[in-house]
């Protein structure tokens, strides 16, 4: 399998990220975006919490928005 696929799309959902992974579809699947908005994402996925949604117009610069600021389970 390549390093890379051209197939690439946003994986948020931990049932679709091991889709990919048990169908042989990709190896490793990276969630970085959703790591971002979601500092305790796996926490996230074990209870079915909801996602926050990542603030694009943060990405790539600027201070501490976007980075530490958003919500975390109580």
């Amino acid at each position: 399998m390549p390093a890379s696929s051209s197939k690439w799309r946003p994986v948020t959902d931990v049932t679709a990220a091991q889709e990919l992974v048990t169908t042989g579809q990709a190896d490793l699947v990276a969630v970085g975006r959703a790591f971002i908005a979601n500092p305790d994402l796996v926490q996230r996925w074990q209870t079915g919490a909801p996602l926050n949604q990542p603030d694009a117009t943060t990405f790539y610069g600027g201070d501490h928005r976007g980075y530490t600021d958003y919500p975390h389970l109580a």
